[in-house]
């Protein structure tokens, strides 16, 4: 007899822990991050058919999380509270670190560039992952990663 699909709940147990640390370390914000976890989860629930079964469960949830995350910083009202209230409390998980000041302004320069771009960036400065990675979990071609990374330094210039 096959094996049942695990369910939301069971998928929680399993990938709820290290969704939360990646929304933590982008977010620096415990309660936001749990928010998030818990929209992605949930969203889950209803729309079961999100998960395509394309990837990895954890592929496809880790890329859902950065999602959610990069729009909960863009949200004008969220984006003010968390660096002007989060920035010395947000350390990112995996060891990256870096002065409070410059995860704000990481924080500042993301959620001005456009959406693709953004969640490219934080793939690849902040996880460490290689172009080949980045185009596995976002379905495109490794030239486009390294085309759009290339248009980085003009974008953070324009923002400025």
């Amino acid at each position: 007899m096959p094996a049942l699909p695990p369910t939301v709940a069971e998928l929680y147990r399993t990938y709820g822990a290290s969704a939360l640390r990646r929304a933590r370390s982008i977010l620096g914000d415990e309660a936001r991050a749990q928010d998030v976890v818990q929209d992605t989860f949930v969203s889950l629930l209803a729309r079961p058919e999100q998960f395509a079964g394309r990837s990895a469960f954890s592929t496809w949830l880790y890329s859902a999380v950065t999602h959610r995350c990069l729009n909960v910083l863009r949200d004008q009202g969220n984006r003010a509270r968390l660096l002007d209230r989060h920035a010395e409390a947000a350390a990112p998980s995996g060891g990256h670190g870096g002065a409070p000041e410059e995860l704000a302004a990481v924080r500042a320069l993301l959620v001005r560039l456009p959406a693709e771009l953004a969640q490219i960036a934080v793939h690849y400065y902040i996880d460490g992952m290689t172009h080949n990675e980045i185009a596995e979990v976002l379905g495109c071609s490794r030239r486009r990663i390294g085309t759009l990374l290339e248009s980085l330094p003009g974008h953070a210039q324009e923002i400025r």
